[in-house]
């Protein structure tokens, strides 16, 4: 029985109340931020700098509110730069399931004048600065919490400073001036006087009025600084490719001509966008999706409106009326595909970014589409194609950058609950599109622990399915934690999804942490399963260095870089588990044929087939099993027969 918390459990005469822990909450990290020096060359002053500043030196605990995107974690350290130095910041990270508190638990590990940046959800900020000013007080350091800002909030704490947008300009002037002092090597004034230039246009201008934040300002200067000198030409590409024009153009694709003539439907504008907003979902698939997925949206655009269905139509808008502005795309892909492959009935987009453009566009500039688009998005999670599942987890995981809850709430976490596999699929790939580009990265990570963690077993698995899928918790400690519950759940004893998200995780300096985790799995029944066939995915993983073929994990071996008693451990345990025992005896043959063709690696083994061969039981199989390998049909090596029998 597996119980979390406290639980009553009875039959009405007799109450047992049971409170167990199947695992230690995960620690929380601390660790340098590295960057700082160079943000601090480059960074260009807000209106939260002054007021933050006085907060840093009059308290050790101090909060910065502002919306996500806006260049908050860059005004706070350097805010905490100009208090501590550069080389004196770091950022704290919690699991989802650890409070801020612990925090005095960790004193020992805040470091004496250092600056910490803590990103913190909910509305607990002022009761964790009063609970940790002490804390940091005593070691002369700063924490500095972020939080999301809420404009129905009331009076603000005398400790939080708003933080406000910087202009793009001075973003943009900073960025590029710096990059042609350092990599251009001009002198200060002469980089004043180009960068003064460049601001001279007006198309940079205008873009630079539409950007939503640093982040997309960053990227034209970073283009401008590459290309310098940028002639007018290459000028007008950049601008072409910045997120201001790519908006530009969505809002013109999904500008259907309402009054182009008198005979046009009224139907038809709706037909137009749906096809187009389809064609950009399922950009480089076939063409046939682009039909079925824009006709699937008609019909929630019609359930929201309340109407009867219209039907789909045929024989009635050829493909480049309804494609519009993207009908020049439309052409290239044709000629394209048709020289690359034969195929000319592919989705295209020459600009591939803007395929995530046109999903903000349509997400929000047009009334009550939202409700229509998820559930769009569910219908086609539903479909039997794995292309068509993929292409909408993907948008799934878009749409969440622009309101993660709502997403969450309404669509990823209901496929994560689903009894059908590859909904949960889905619902893992969603996760994986959403932590691409960071901007939710934390809320992304946040919910695969509370799936880890919970009570479904679905959940769980979707959870699997995420970590297999290559996602990783910022401390590998809490991504190991995660498997290790999920891997107790009765569903996942056949499943082969905790052992491949524990492959995912595996790094060459992260290997020995990696096998003494599995180590402790092996010594609990229930998790012995999961442990082999972890330790046999990973013991096939060929190692970049040295070449030729040989396992990554013999690699770590030989260089005394894991324990060894551990790995003997892991694999006394495959081998003798009858369901994996068949091909833990091949993976370890593969094994011993290696280390009897390199000397490098015999060392080594001979010490781990000695370490198996102490188990009389154990000694017996390999005198049976490895008597009829291929490898060794005509007789053991001397090394390894001494190994086998020095016991």
């Amino acid at each position: 029985m597996n119980v979390r918390g406290v639980n009553a459990l009875g039959n009405n005469n007799t109450i047992h109340v049971i409170s167990y822990e199947d695992q230690p909450s995960a620690k929380p990290v601390i660790r340098d931020l590295v960057g700082v020096p160079e943000l601090v060359k480059v960074y260009a002053n807000a209106d939260a700098d002054k007021d933050l500043t006085e907060r840093l030196r009059e308290r050790s605990t101090a909060c910065l509110a502002g919306r996500p995107n806006t260049g908050r974690f860059s005004t706070a350290c350097v805010a905490l730069a100009r208090r501590h130095g550069a080389d004196r910041v770091h950022e704290v990270l919690l699991p989802a399931d650890v409070e801020p508190e612990v925090l005095h638990r960790a004193a020992d590990s805040l470091r004496k004048g250092h600056g910490y940046v803590l990103r913190l959800p909910g509305v607990r900020h002022n009761q964790v600065m009063r609970l940790l000013a002490d804390v940091f007080r005593r070691r002369s350091a700063s924490l500095l919490l972020i939080k999301d800002d809420d404009s129905r909030a009331g009076a603000r704490h005398s400790a939080e400073v708003q933080h406000r947008v910087p202009d793009p300009v001075a973003v943009f002037r900073a960025h590029l001036r710096h990059q042609l002092c350092d990599q251009r090597s001009l002198p200060a004034e002469e980089s004043d006087r180009q960068v003064d230039g460049y601001l001279g246009n007006g198309d940079l201008g205008w873009a630079l009025r539409s950007t939503y934040g640093p982040r997309e300002v960053v990227p034209l200067a970073k283009a401008v600084g590459d290309h310098h000198p940028v002639h007018d030409n290459v000028f007008a590409e950049i601008l072409k490719s910045s997120q201001p024009r790519r908006r530009a153009r969505a809002a013109e694709i999904l500008r259907s001509d309402a009054g182009g003539g008198a005979r046009r439907q009224r139907r038809a504008d709706q037909h137009e966008r749906a096809f187009r907003i389809a064609y950009a979902v399922f950009a480089r698939q076939p063409l046939h999706y682009v039909f079925e997925a824009a006709g699937l949206l008609l019909e929630e655009i019609d359930g929201q409106a309340k109407r009867s269905e219209w039907g789909r139509m045929a024989l009635q808008h050829p493909v480049s009326e309804l494609l519009g502005p993207l009908d020049a795309d439309w052409q290239e892909g044709r000629e394209i595909n048709r020289l690359h492959d034969g195929s000319s009935r592919s989705a295209w987009l020459h600009d591939g970014a803007m395929r995530g453009v046109i999903i903000d566009e349509a997400w929000h500039e047009f009334d009550s589409t939202r409700p229509a688009l998820l559930k769009w998005l569910d219908a086609l999670v539903a479909d039997n194609d794995e292309p068509v599942r993929r292409a909408a987890s993907e948008i799934a995981g878009l749409l969440a950058h622009h309101d993660f809850e709502r997403v969450c709430t309404d669509l990823i976490d209901a496929w994560a609950s689903s009894p059908r596999p590859r909904v949960r699929q889905a619902a893992a790939w969603a996760m994986v599109a959403a932590d691409m580009g960071g901007q939710v990265a934390f809320l992304v990570r946040r919910q695969i622990r509370e799936w880890a963690g919970g009570h479904r077993n679905y959940q769980r698995d979707t959870a699997a399915r995420v970590y297999a899928s290559g996602l990783q918790q910022p401390d590998l400690s809490w991504s190991l934690a995660d498997l290790r519950r999920i891997a107790e759940d009765q569903m996942q004893q056949h499943s082969y999804m905790v052992a491949e998200g524990l492959y995912q995780l595996y790094a060459p300096h992260h290997a020995d942490q990696i096998i003494v985790e599995l180590t402790h799995w092996s010594e609990e029944q229930q998790l012995q399963r999961h442990a082999a066939d972890a330790l046999l995915s990973l013991a096939t993983k060929p190692a970049d260095e040295p070449p030729g073929g040989f396992p990554e994990l013999m690699a770590r071996l030989a260089t005394h870089e894991v324990d060894s008693r551990s790995l003997g451990r892991l694999w006394q345990v495959s081998l003798l588990t009858p369901d994996v025992s068949k091909r833990a005896w091949a993976v370890f043959g593969q094994w011993l044929k290696h280390a009897d063709g390199e000397e490098t690696f015999r060392q080594s083994i001979t010490a781990l087939v000695n370490d198996l061969a102490t188990m009389p039981a154990l000694r017996r199989r390999m005198d049976f099993h490895l008597g009829r390998m291929a490898s060794f049909e005509d007789d053991l090596p001397t090394w390894l027969k001494a190994a086998m029998r020095e016991w």
